[in-house]
């Protein structure tokens, strides 16, 4: 005789955060941080977190960085991971505590290795950087494919990234152009970018012009700045598209308003503007 599975009995601070969280949602914050106080005090570490969520970003109650922090730190010690993470860029970034490389590292690799997509990507861009741990590259890749394997959109577009400069991972070409295209895909403008480069130079996939054009214009109306440089330069050079100088200068010039070095002296140098090649973000 098969047993019966009985659905999870769900405890009065259950309920009281799940209350919290259909009022925070509804827009009414006030009334959600009462019933997320009323759960925290009964233990419920997702309620500290959105706690600490609410006093970080002032929703329902004043802001109040100190508060958030405890808030967190509360929750993260009863293994809540968005609490880990979020206690992690605190220290990150210097928001409520002295900005701290190691603990914000640890505390977002804690996160990452209990199965939080956002902190595994997070820590893979650590590690690239060597931010609060050793340059390490080739774990860089692993978090990223992690994070990937979960559907984080940034990781794939990262991990192709890897790929395609040969960092952490054998040089695959063909890799990349895949995973970029999954990203661009799930609406990832640098991924698309970084297709339309591919496409430009034949990286992983035949070469189009024609292609990598259409993959600079989806990618720079989504504002990736990267993008907007080589769609101005297809304009200005021809490839592509037809020339056409008046639309080369609107997108150089929206991609140096975006802070993009290239496009910036691009601008001071017009004379020889096709000399320069698009660039993979």
């Amino acid at each position: 005789m098969k047993k019966k599975h009985s659905a999870p009995v769900r405890t009065t601070a259950d309920k009281l955060y799940e209350t919290g969280r259909a009022y925070y949602l509804s827009g009414d914050h006030e009334q959600a941080v009462t019933f997320f106080l009323r759960a925290a005090d009964e233990g419920h570490a997702d309620a500290e977190n959105c706690l600490g969520c609410c006093y970080e970003a002032g929703q329902g109650v004043g802001r109040d960085l100190k508060e958030a922090i405890n808030r967190y730190r509360h929750a993260a010690w009863h293994g809540n991971v968005y609490a880990q993470f979020n206690l992690g860029v605190a220290y990150a970034e210097g928001r409520g505590v002295e900005r701290d490389a190691q603990a914000a590292f640890e505390w977002i690799r804690l996160s990452a290795q209990n199965g939080y997509a956002l902190a595994q990507h997070r820590a893979g861009l650590c590690c690239l950087a060597g931010f609060g741990t050793e340059k390490n590259s080739r774990t860089a890749a692993e978090w990223f494919r992690r994070a990937a394997a979960q559907g984080d959109v940034q990781a794939m577009c990262d991990l192709g990234s890897c790929y395609f400069a040969g960092k952490g991972v054998e040089q695959n070409a063909g890799k990349a152009f895949r995973l970029f295209r999954a990203a661009a895909m799930k609406g990832c403008a640098e991924a698309m970018n970084n297709l339309g480069y591919c496409f430009r130079f034949g990286h992983g996939v035949r070469q189009s012009e024609k292609r990598a054009f259409r993959c600079f214009r989806a990618a720079a109306r989504r504002g990736c700045h990267g993008a907007e440089y080589n769609l101005g330069l297809c304009y200005a050079t021809g490839h592509g598209v037809q020339k056409n100088a008046d639309e080369a200068l609107v997108w150089l010039e929206r991609a140096a308003r975006g802070g993009y070095r290239s496009a910036t002296d691009i601008l001071r140098q017009a004379g020889i503007i096709g000399a320069f090649r698009p660039s993979a973000d």
